[in-house]
């Protein structure tokens, strides 16, 4: 009787839950349609007795330009042409849910006239100027493209060795197919030179070579294939690139270096 009760009490408890995460979405989505839609219109100056009110045209606010909608559109990750229209929630939405799987940037081509058109007419008055958004955005958009295209690619030439400096992924490891690192399987540091290396791989090589431990058997044979693969790495990775080394060289080094990074996080899934 009393697991009876529990039962019963528990599932109470989950259906007053999924009764208040129910609540809270409906709650968010009201908030987010009514910020979207019965968003009111600021208001305009209306005339006095005396006849109409004289604005200085700097004052007023300036109508947007569809030429700028367009080109701020053309970024389908960055829905920027939202912001420019002051429509932030139509832009975190977009954002969030990545156009709507590229639905939305599809639609926002079609309806950008009337986005245009619908801050104009609510917002700017008959003789409001237009912005000068695109002179400014011919200028810098090509340095803000040219900059994320920069620094794109600087992560995929460098986020491999910036991983391995912070420990994250042991690259050098992977690419020996050792055990441990092949720095501290030779007990060097990283910054040893060539012939500390080869004096640390003689010196494992003597106290591991199964013609100097009879019976050691497998144990010493395995330790010989790790020393001797990472004396390889180490060698690998102090010699000077070669004079006629390619951009496909290059690129072919850049790629195993992603390898090594996927295979570390395949391992950990």
């Amino acid at each position: 009787m009393d697991d009876f009760r529990k039962e019963i009490l528990e599932d109470e408890e989950f259906d007053l839950q999924s009764l208040l995460i129910g609540l809270v979405h409906l709650g968010t989505i009201f908030i987010i349609c009514r910020a979207c839609c019965c968003g009111a219109a600021p208001a305009r100056p209306q005339p006095g007795p005396g006849g109409g009110v004289q604005v200085n045209s700097d004052a007023l606010q300036q109508r947007k330009r569809i030429f700028t909608s367009y080109l701020l559109w053309l970024n389908p990750f960055i829905p920027a042409h939202h912001f420019y229209l002051d429509r932030p929630v139509h832009g975190l939405c977009a954002f969030w849910t990545v156009n709507f799987a590229g639905l939305g940037w599809l639609l926002d081509a079609i309806l950008m006239p009337c986005y245009v058109r619908s801050f104009n007419n609510l917002r700017c008055a008959p003789e409001a100027p237009y912005d000068n958004s695109r002179r400014r955005l011919l200028c810098h958009l090509p340095l803000f493209m040219f900059g994320v295209l920069a620094i794109m690619l600087g992560l995929v030439v460098y986020l491999p060795v910036i991983l391995h400096t912070l420990q994250v992924v042991d690259v050098d490891r992977i690419a020996a197919q050792t055990q441990v690192n092949p720095y501290e399987l030779l007990g060097i540091s990283k910054s040893a030179t060539a012939s500390e290396a080869r004096a640390a791989y003689r010196s494992a090589s003597l106290q591991w070579h199964p013609d100097r431990n009879p019976g050691c058997g497998k144990e010493c044979e395995d330790k010989m294939s790790e020393i001797t693969k990472a004396y390889e790495l180490i060698k690998k990775r102090q010699a000077p690139p070669p004079p006629d080394r390619s951009w496909e060289g290059w690129m072919q080094a850049i790629v195993q270096d992603w390898k090594h990074v996927f295979e570390v996080f395949e391992g950990r899934s």
